[in-house]
């Protein structure tokens, strides 16, 4: 198999996104054993748990403000319209939703990189 950056035309958009969604399911996959790994921890007592819980919500919590939406979100979980269990898969799929949102802008950006470089090599 020849490597992809030594290909005359560089990867096809094919080969490039197999590359970029493996690499981001591996991604997902790594969160969701971290925190599962976190959510036992917290479950024993142990402080780390809550710590790394903490630390993974993080990207949801970001992406919940990024569009408006924290004061519903608030409320929902302080008035018990949204219960733990559904919380965590909330906060589960807004991640999984962003790593493979961002993968799928970067795969974008690379492939038009590629074309790109590879009209200017053919040019010159």
């Amino acid at each position: 198999m020849v490597p992809l950056l030594s290909q005359p035309r560089g990867p096809s958009w094919r080969e490039l996104f197999a590359i970029v969604y493996e690499q981001a399911w591996g991604l997902c996959v790594a969160y969701l054993g971290l925190g599962l790994l976190a959510e036992l921890l917290r479950r024993r007592g142990l402080t780390m748990g809550a710590r790394a819980q903490q630390f993974l919500d993080g990207i949801p919590f970001f992406a919940i403000r990024a569009v408006g939406q924290t004061e519903p979100y608030l409320s929902a979980v302080a008035l018990g319209q949204l219960t733990p269990f559904w919380n965590r898969v909330l906060l589960t799929c807004i991640t999984l939703s962003a790593i493979v949102l961002q993968a799928t802008l970067v795969g974008l950006l690379v492939a038009l990189l590629f074309q790109l470089f590879a009209r200017r090599r053919e040019a010159g």
